[in-house]
């Protein structure tokens, strides 16, 4: 008896599927990374535009209070506020930098 020599179909390797994988995943998620970090500076300029204006309310309220404590209390407001509105404006400004050195 004269055995057959079966001849095997080559199979794509696993190493090209996932390097496939791979690519595809990585185009996903540089997409989404633009679109987060759009949203993400929109809602830094929402807060950081609030606070600034709270801070201002704060100060013109310090100015016009007749009282030692509403003087104390506005003034310790609007200094936490524009406090808080530096720390924003850092934020936003660090986004900014990351996505002009990104290109």
């Amino acid at each position: 008896m004269v055995k057959k020599k079966s001849v095997k179909k080559a199979k794509s390797s696993p190493v090209k599927k996932s390097l496939a994988k791979k690519v595809k995943v990585t185009k996903t998620k540089s997409k989404k990374l633009v679109r987060s970090s759009k949203k993400k500076i929109n809602l830094i300029l929402k807060n950081l535009v609030l606070f600034i204006i709270i801070s201002l309310v704060s100060f013109m309220l310090y100015l016009v209070a007749n009282k030692e404590m509403y003087k104390t209390l506005f003034s310790l407001l609007a200094m936490i506020f524009g406090f808080v509105s530096v720390a924003f404006l850092i934020v936003l400004l660090i986004f900014l930098f990351m996505k002009f050195f990104k290109k």
